[in-house]
């Protein structure tokens, strides 16, 4: 029978992956959103769904993309939530902790690469919603429109950057 620490343990590397693939799939999302502003702004053609081999009408593709980024940031933000408490009940044992936090993951150990890795995918988004919304409503309206939509991803930065201070901490 598994003990506390090795439950802890393996949850966190459960929560690691988990991050992981909600941000790959916010970025993609991202990178679709970005093809879209490129190639079709107002949204009046047909798009080539990429998981099927369908077409269907950009602003269903435009609105399935911008859930899916909003949606996998707020997700992804959740489970750091979950990772910075696993880790506290991690650090009795700083040993153990370290050990663990060698796990080849980008939100294991948290510092500039990472943060700036995390400022990238919001980034990525924010720059879609600006490419859709400039032309039309103007930089402020753009502006503000893409960091309401990339605030899920703004948090987890936020959280990473106060989790790098922390975890830095003896």
């Amino acid at each position: 029978m598994a003990d506390y620490t090795d439950i802890l343990i393996g949850n966190l590397k459960e929560t690691f992956k988990a991050i992981e693939k909600f941000l790959l799939v916010g970025f993609t999302a991202a990178l679709v959103l970005i093809v879209l502003a490129v190639t079709d702004r107002e949204l009046l053609g047909t798009q080539k769904v990429m998981i099927a081999d369908l077409n269907a009408p950009a602003v269903l593709v435009a609105f399935v993309a911008l859930g899916t980024y909003i949606a996998a940031g707020v997700f992804a933000a959740f489970y750091f939530v979950t990772r910075r408490r696993i880790v506290k009940k991690l650090r009795a044992d700083r040993e153990l902790l370290e050990a663990v936090l060698t796990y080849p993951s980008i939100v294991a150990t948290i510092g500039t690469w990472q943060i700036l890795a995390l400022l990238f995918v919001a980034g990525t988004g924010i720059v879609a919603v600006l490419l859709f919304y400039f032309p039309t409503r103007g930089i402020q309206t753009a502006l503000g429109t893409g960091l309401i939509i990339g605030l899920p991803y703004l948090v987890l930065v936020v959280m990473a950057f106060i989790t790098a201070v922390q975890e830095r901490r003896p």
